[in-house]
This record gives C-alpha cells, sequence and structure tokens, in this order.
C-alpha cells in the first residue's frame, strides 16, 4: 500500500502561509489493485477536492473510488 501526502500552502505578498481548516481537505484515491493515495489540497468545495486529487493521481493509479474528508 503506497501512501503520498502533499502539503498546499497559500502565501499573499509577504505574509506568512495561511491555512483555513475550512478549505482543506484529504483525498484519497483508491485503486483497482487496492492501492491508496491519501493528498491534503486546498480547495472551495468537495467536488474540486475530489478532482484536484484525480488530476494528482492520473497516470499512477487506475481509480477505483475517490474519498473526501473536510479536515477540521
Amino acid at each position: 500500500m503506497v501512501h503520498v501526502t502533499l502539503e498546499s500552502k497559500l502565501s499573499l505578498g509577504l505574509r506568512q502561509p495561511r491555512y483555513s481548516s475550512y478549505n482543506l481537505y484529504r483525498v484519497v484515491i483508491n485503486g483497482e489493485e487496492g492501492e491508496s493515495y491519501e493528498y491534503e489540497v486546498e480547495a472551495d468545495s468537495y467536488a474540486e477536492a475530489s478532482r484536484q486529487g484525480e488530476s494528482l493521481a492520473s497516470g499512477m493509479v487506475d481509480i477505483q473510488y475517490i474519498e473526501v474528508y473536510q479536515m477540521a
């Protein structure tokens, strides 16, 4: 089983990176052969988080299903 975690930071000019728990999602991509990839993405909705996760995993896995969780 493979677990990959990416971290997303938003920085505006000289300000420090800003995190908002309302915009952070954990996306788990489950493959047809039992493999699993996990990403943390910043998005405005579950649908956008799912699209980002699918894009990150494309070419690495034949996707069976995608799980999206909002991080609190």
